[in-house]
Order: structure tokens, then sequence, then C-alpha cells
């Protein structure tokens, strides 16, 4: 009688544990470092909007193909060159689903980096319907008058 009072309560103890998976809607955390290259960021500014491609390591997608655009509003510190920006990002996985996200914030042209807030706004596949968002920092070498690198790093929760 103890070895099967034993047995269920092991049942009970493990089960929910196996058969309680994420569900749709649980946020989940949300990582990427990633690479892109811009056409010319100031093309934000002047021909809106700019336009990156890259690729990075992103949780939920793996290695991922990245695409964005970006439009720049003029500075609101002429001193401190300080330009708020905002534009969506679309991150795709290797089976083709694709996850997106709007974003906005602040480059220093001083510096070339960019921080500010991201909101995921649906997808497919498995992304279709994903909500949540967090932060970015992203440096871009303004060195270059075209081409300009960037590096990114995205840090938040994801729900899908």
């Amino acid at each position: 009688m103890l070895r099967r009072l034993s047995l269920v309560g092991l049942c009970l103890v493990l089960v929910p544990a196996v058969a309680w998976p994420v569900r749709a809607g649980d946020r989940r955390p949300f990582k990427g470092n990633c690479v892109a290259t811009w056409d010319n960021v100031f093309n934000g500014l002047f021909m809106p909007p700019a336009n990156f491609i890259g690729q990075g390591n992103v949780t939920h997608l793996g290695l991922a193909h990245q695409q964005g655009t970006m439009t720049l509003e003029p500075p609101i510190d002429v001193q401190q060159v300080m330009f708020p920006g905002h534009g969506t990002v679309t991150l795709t996985a290797a089976n083709g689903d694709e996850l997106t996200f709007h974003f906005e914030g602040v480059l220093d042209v001083n510096t070339g980096v960019g921080d500010g807030r991201f909101e995921f706004v649906g997808g497919t596949g498995r992304f279709a319907g994903a909500t949540g968002g967090g932060t970015f920092h992203a440096v871009i070498d303004l060195s270059y008058p075209v081409a300009q690198p960037m590096t990114v790093v995205l840090d938040g929760q994801v729900s899908y």
C-alpha cells in the first residue's frame, strides 16, 4: 500500500511538470546579439527611411536574418546631437518564421550609440500574434559614409 501511495505521489509531482508545457501567451526571456549594415543611417533623416540587413543569434529563432528600417527626427539638442528615431525590424528564422517589432530610441551621432525600447507586433508561423518587448543597445560606426556597420543587443521578453 505504501509503495502504491509513493508511486501515486510521484505521479502527482511529475505529471504536471511534464504535461504543463509553456503555453502560448506565457512570457519568455528574449535576447539577441546581431550585426548588420546600414545603407546610410542618415537617409533616415534626409530621405527616409534608412535600411539595414544583417544576422545574429536570437533566442527562439537561432541564427536569424534581420532587416529593418528607421526614420530619424531632427535633433532634440543641437549641441549634444541626439536624434530621436523609430522604425521596424523583422527577424527571420531558418524555417522562415518571422518575428517583427517596432522600436523607438535616440541616436547619439557623436558616438554612434543608439538606445531605446522595442515592442513585438506579431509575425508569422509560431510567432503569429507575438507580443512583448524590451530594450536595445546599438553601436553604429558612423565613420563610413555608406554601408555603416552596426552591432545591436536586444534584451526583453516575448509571448507567442
